[in-house]
């Protein structure tokens, strides 16, 4: 299993249109990626400009599925356009086992 915790920095004027890309972004992973355990988005109320991401995998071959899911694709390079900074990325082993967990609405 593997666990990812992901923070990303959005440009002034680019949370909106971001939030609306990684939104579509989880209904896509949860409705088609069953090794895909968890795929979270939240938004920082500290910084509405400051996402996380909360993705664990089942292997390594989900976590390379997930990333090249045509639809992940599709919006990669205006998601990664909305970016301040590079994303801080931690790579992280769980304490235990997940199972996929209903999805939030």
């Amino acid at each position: 299993m593997i666990a990812i915790l992901m923070t990303v920095l959005v440009k002034p004027g680019k949370a909106e249109r971001f939030a609306e890309l990684v939104t579509q972004l989880r209904k896509d992973v949860h409705a088609n990626e069953p090794d895909t355990l968890v795929f979270e988005v939240l938004r920082d109320n500290g910084a509405a400009n400051r996402f996380h991401f909360v993705e664990v995998f089942a292997d390594e071959a989900a976590k390379e599925r997930h990333a090249n899911m045509d639809y992940h694709l599709a919006m990669s390079d205006e998601g990664w356009a909305c970016l301040a900074e590079d994303p801080m990325i931690r790579e992280c082993d769980p304490l235990g086992s997940f199972a996929r967990m209903g999805a939030m609405q």
